[in-house]
């Protein structure tokens, strides 16, 4: 029978997830697409290897094995399968309730405001780094504070300067993309990114990378399905052979590498269900702690320290996420956040391509294939979908009109203001 569960677990969303990003060949990456990839790595990886692989080898392997006991994985097989489907439900809800139209586009964000932006992320991530030189490049550990502090700078000054990159590719479809990757909105941003890999902060990267693979295919045109597959592969070994590199192994483990990472994450999950079980239901009260996070580490330095750690297992730094949706809603709670989730990505999809949703959309859907599964709520809901992806992409818009209607006459700032907001949302 759980072969049976495993095998609906992972055939259904297969199927569900090409019907809504794939036709006549060629592949459109939408928030199905990206949620559909985390599910299946790290919800359904982990069980079909405790399913189907008597004997695996990995860190802490016994560990895994021991508490992974075959009377939990018929409940959490039929959980994944649920809650999957509440997912896919509220989707095919969604299409109806939220019809695409091909939207005018609103007025531009001015080049001086992105061009300020970037300066000033750029900047801060060389004073970031300079002056955490001595913590940046240490190994992370859960309890290295000053690591996280030092590394989410610089993280914060990667996203930023990758937002101004996107909000620019979406608003100027008629630049080549050599001429953007040549332009200072990129330049930045790519030069962030290698410091981030030599971090070993690959996933940060990928996601990013996906945003802009979202955007082509959602707002320009579809890529084949094969090119896709190829290109996929080729930055998953890529990725991997960044990740033994870093470990100091030998680069022909990198496809390993690669699986170790649903299987390290997953040892928050299987500890969670030998010991706690899969609850009903639960309050969010983690999740409204968790939204301490917004407070920037520069007001508050010693935010790592203070916040509000989750009662959970996580002897690699991170958080299954069906472990945070337990902790935080219990299945019944996470049903309906599911169900409900796929309504807003349809809504701002709907709304594209003005800056703004576009922005919106393009982000939050690329955290879903890997911040979304693999992190705390604090980094993947709060700072991740709401901070960086909401919040962030807005303040750089009111940037810009404030830009705008200081440097035209007075007599026309009422105008400007009256018609560049709106049409932007």
């Amino acid at each position: 029978m759980n072969e049976l569960w495993l095998l609906i677990g992972l055939l259904f969303p297969c199927w569900y997830g090409y019907r809504r990003s794939v036709s006549a060949g060629r592949v459109e990456i939408n928030h199905v697409t990206t949620f559909t990839f985390g599910f299946l790595f790290y919800w359904i990886t982990p069980l079909a290897v405790r399913i189907w692989i008597s004997r695996v080898d990995f860190p802490m392997a016994s560990i895994w094995i021991d508490m992974f006991r075959p009377r939990l994985i018929g409940p959490y097989a039929l959980s994944c399968v649920a809650l999957y489907l509440c997912f896919a439900a509220g989707d095919t809800l969604a299409i109806r309730m939220f019809r695409e139209s091909a939207a005018v586009p609103g007025p531009k964000i001015p080049r001086p405001a992105l061009t300020l932006v970037t300066l000033a992320g750029f900047l801060l991530m060389l004073y970031s780094a300079y002056f955490e030189r001595a913590y940046l490049f240490r190994a992370a550990a859960p309890n290295t504070f000053r690591v996280g502090v030092a590394r989410g700078a610089v993280t914060t000054c990667l996203v930023l300067l990758a937002t101004v990159a996107l909000m620019f590719t979406i608003e100027h479809p008629e630049i080549s993309w050599r001429k953007r990757l040549s332009s200072l909105y990129f330049v930045a941003p790519i030069a962030a990114g290698g410091l981030m890999i030599l971090l070993g902060s690959r996933l940060y990267v990928a996601s990013i990378l996906l945003m802009f693979a979202i955007h082509q295919t959602t707002l320009r045109a579809r890529m084949k399905l094969k090119t896709i597959i190829a290109a996929g592969l080729v930055l998953a070994l890529l990725f991997g052979a960044f990740g033994t590199w870093r470990e100091g192994s030998s680069i022909t483990g990198a496809s390993f590498n690669v699986f170790l990472e649903p299987m390290l994450g997953s040892l928050s999950l299987v500890h969670h269900l030998r010991y706690k079980g899969i609850a009903w239901i639960n309050q969010p009260t983690q999740l409204i702690a968790d939204f301490q996070n917004l407070i920037p580490t520069v007001l508050m330095p010693d935010k790592f320290k203070t916040l509000k750690k989750p009662d959970a297992y996580r002897p690699v730094g991170g958080l299954h996420s069906f472990v945070s949706f337990n902790l935080n809603f219990g299945l019944v709670g996470t049903a309906i956040f599911l169900f409900l989730l796929p309504l807003g990505f349809r809504y701002l999809k709907g709304r594209l391509p003005r800056t703004l949703p576009a922005t919106f959309y393009i982000m939050c859907t690329g955290w879903l294939a890997f911040t979304f599964f693999r992190d705390p709520f604090s980094i993947s809901i709060v700072k991740a979908m709401f901070e960086d992806s909401i919040i962030l992409p807005t303040l750089i818009v009111i940037f810009g009109s404030l830009l705008h209607a200081a440097c035209i006459p007075i007599s026309s700032n009422d105008a400007v203001a009256g018609n560049l907001q709106p049409e932007m949302l």
